[in-house]
């Protein structure tokens, strides 16, 4: 009986204990060959707009900050590219700022103004931005017709490329 027990006690254990191991690497919002989810945007009206409703379409989603400046760069470098190249592709700009009217002056000061331009009120407190995990870094995300990404993180010369 003692043997029993002295078998049974790290048998136990070692199967309680292999069950806390986590045997995949922690998510980071989403990732090419997955569908993008059907988020809520807000126009600078106040208007609604779903993400699904550019279905049909390939779309740039690009998210950004007018604080930060990497994000604001490519923001200006993807739009500037895909309305100078003549492309098809939407291109949908997501502001993470709490101030409309910094969004709309950044706008006009990088000539932007007439883009599909969205923000979230929430800034990094929203929803969006957490589910995309954003605190890692800004992103943009490249979809295809069917909603599915096809690349993050896209440059000018990755769409010259990839279209």
């Amino acid at each position: 009986m003692k043997y029993l027990s002295f078998c049974l006690l790290p048998l136990i254990s070692f199967m309680l204990s292999s069950g806390l191991v986590k045997t995949a690497l922690p998510s980071s919002g989403y990732h090419p060959g997955e569908a993008i989810p059907n988020i809520a945007l807000t126009d600078l009206e106040g208007n609604w707009r779903y993400l699904h409703d550019y279905k049909g379409k390939k779309v740039v989603v690009n998210f950004w900050a007018t604080y930060h400046a990497q994000s604001r760069a490519n923001n200006v470098q993807l739009c500037n590219y895909l309305q100078q190249s003549g492309s098809d592709v939407e291109f949908v700009s997501v502001s993470f700022d709490k101030n409309k009217n910094v969004v709309e002056r950044t706008l006009m000061l990088d000539k932007l103004e007439s883009i599909t331009q969205f923000y979230e009120l929430g800034g990094t407190d929203s929803k969006i931005y957490k589910d995309f995990k954003l605190n890692e870094m800004f992103r943009n995300y490249l979809i295809d017709e069917n909603g599915v990404i096809i690349a993050m993180n896209i440059t000018p010369e990755d769409l010259k490329t990839i279209l």
